[in-house]
């Protein structure tokens, strides 16, 4: 079974699905066990999709960017992405 110290050091690894099968599996089941692992690669997902929707945007749409991160933001983890 996995540390919680094993779990964030590998959450970056799990998001971008560069875990083996076996890797993979005992992630998965840490984090079906414990919510704040769980919460933690939700939150790091969340980042993750805004970092990548910040770099999309132009300058003139940094309005809406800001609005979409406060949206992600008061929905919390768990929210649909």
């Amino acid at each position: 079974m996995l540390r919680c110290r094993e779990v964030a050091e590998r959450a970056s690894l799990l998001i971008d699905g560069e875990l083996g099968p076996l890797q993979r599996l005992n992630m998965r089941l840490h984090l079906a066990m414990c919510r704040g692992c769980k919460a933690f690669v939700e939150q790091l997902r969340i980042t993750q999709d805004l970092t990548k929707k910040a770099a999309e945007l132009g300058s003139e749409d940094i309005g809406e960017g800001v609005s979409a991160v406060l949206s992600r933001m008061r929905s919390g983890p768990g929210s649909p992405r």
